[in-house]
């Protein structure tokens, strides 16, 4: 499951993390003033942006935006009034809904796809080693002329005797 899923899963994170760092650098340019006032995180883009990344990972942005007890700027009772909160907490919703709510539910079902692909291919390969020989591959139902070979051959009884016959030839 994990060979089959992970270039999908690799690509999804790659894409979360390129927009996590878009977030990064537009709260460096536009909020760092505000966090180093409160408290002193963001002194060069690497810093905001790794501090950033590393609070989104955990659906939790208010290190970067809020105050020294964690809490986000209150947005203003009506946009017109303060627009700077307003788009601070506008930026905010859409950071966290990007990350937490899209990607992360993205993430998830493509692991919960790969190991269905998984489980779905080892029921086939289950039926077909039900219904087929291991060794020659004949149906089941071209052993009806012969009674009871089926049974001796299902679910691939007679690989073991094949592989030691070719240990013996050795």
């Amino acid at each position: 499951a994990v060979i089959h899923g992970a270039p999908n899963l690799f690509r999804s994170f790659v894409l979360g993390i390129i927009v996590i760092v878009c977030f990064g650098f537009y709260s460096y340019a536009y909020f760092s003033h505000a966090v180093n006032i409160n408290q002193e995180l963001c002194h060069s883009p690497f810093q905001c942006v790794t501090k950033h990344i590393l609070d989104s990972m955990t659906g939790d942005l208010t290190t970067v935006l809020g105050d020294d007890f964690g809490n986000f700027g209150y947005p203003a009772l009506a946009l017109w009034n303060d627009s700077w909160n307003s788009w601070r907490s506008l930026f905010v919703f859409c950071s966290i809904v990007f990350w937490v709510f899209l990607l992360q539910g993205i993430i998830q079902g493509q692991i919960i796809d790969a190991f269905a692909e998984k489980r779905n291919h080892d029921m086939y390969l289950k039926e077909d080693l039900e219904k087929k020989c291991f060794v020659s591959s004949i149906d089941r139902f071209a052993f009806n002329a012969y009674p009871g070979e089926w049974e001796n051959r299902r679910g691939g009884k007679y690989a073991w005797n094949y592989l030691l016959f070719f240990a013996q030839l050795a």
